[in-house]
């Protein structure tokens, strides 16, 4: 969140002081829009256009969802065949997991890629990860699908763990440099936003109302362990935008383990063979090297 505009930081900053009540307001719509956070630099948004040829022959979907209409990509398998959900991060888009696909269709698996709300494709200006997973539960529904193997990007992995402990889990979960909890994301915007404790106070009872719950509660060491999945973790010690200590505080649990990537960062994991060969062994059961 660090990447919002200045003068809103600021802004918001020194309005906290004078109206608490309705700053967390304004806070929190603020932290709901992908607009407002670090914008993707040139190269990355290269990428992405790249990445449009990786994915040409994908069927477009677009559902209606309690969220509004959801655009997704479609890879449908024979019939049978093992299903994989990929989800993207914050301000990317279905794109950022074109390296994913064709490994996950050589080994002969389904694969759907959302643009989740008011990102790419879908409807919207503003989601939260409670937001996300209501969206792509409705698109798994209406598609009568459920896959068992899930790999996801950063914000990804927080729609995940809301699947998740809404009793949607996959079998095999390979989780690319996502926070381990909710508290991270929302202490890191207050931080950002310099937000008076009495507005911080505010703003967290804001997206404790949208989440349906405790903000704590909203933490992977709660939610995972009593699921029948397998989790790879997969994280660069030098990321630029989470920490490798969230990686660190899920790998304690007894179904996941951790996979570092040294040398790489937060955005570029997703297109390096360092990131994607043990993604695509793990979701597909091959055994990772040594």
């Amino acid at each position: 969140m660090s990447g919002a505009p200045l003068w809103l930081r600021r802004g918001l900053g020194a309005a906290s002081r004078a109206a608490p009540s309705k700053t967390a307001r304004l806070a929190f719509e603020a932290f709901r829009r992908p607009s407002v956070a670090r914008r993707l630099d040139r190269g990355q948004r290269l990428k992405l256009s790249e990445a449009e040829a990786l994915l040409t022959d994908a069927e477009h979907i677009h559902v209606e969802t309690p969220e509004g209409r959801i655009h997704a990509l479609r890879f449908a398998p024979p019939p049978g065949a093992p299903e994989a959900l990929l989800l993207h991060a914050w301000t990317a888009d279905a794109r950022a997991m074109a390296a994913f696909v064709a490994p996950l269709r050589a080994a002969g698996f389904g694969v759907t890629i959302p643009d989740l709300p008011a990102h790419g494709g879908s409807f919207g200006s503003g989601t939260d990860a409670p937001a996300s997973a209501r969206a792509v539960r409705a698109l798994l529904d209406q598609l009568a699908i459920r896959p068992e193997f899930w790999l996801t990007h950063s914000f990804g992995g927080g729609v995940a763990g809301m699947l998740a402990a809404a009793g949607l889990a996959p079998r095999r979960f390979a989780c690319i440099a996502s926070p381990s909890r909710l508290r991270y994301i929302t202490d890191a915007f207050i931080d950002a936003f310099a937000l008076a404790p009495r507005a911080a106070a505010a703003f967290e009872g804001e997206v404790e109302r949208a989440a349906g719950c405790e903000i704590d509660a909203v933490d992977g060491l709660r939610i995972w362990p009593g699921q029948p999945t397998e989790i790879l973790l997969l994280h660069a010690p030098g990321d630029e935008e989470i920490e490798f200590s969230e990686a660190e505080r899920l790998a304690t649990m007894p179904n996941a383990r951790l996979h570092p990537l040294p040398g790489l960062g937060h955005r570029d994991v997703l297109w390096r063979p360092e990131c994607i060969e043990p993604a695509i062994g793990f979701l597909t059961g091959a055994r990772l090297s040594a």
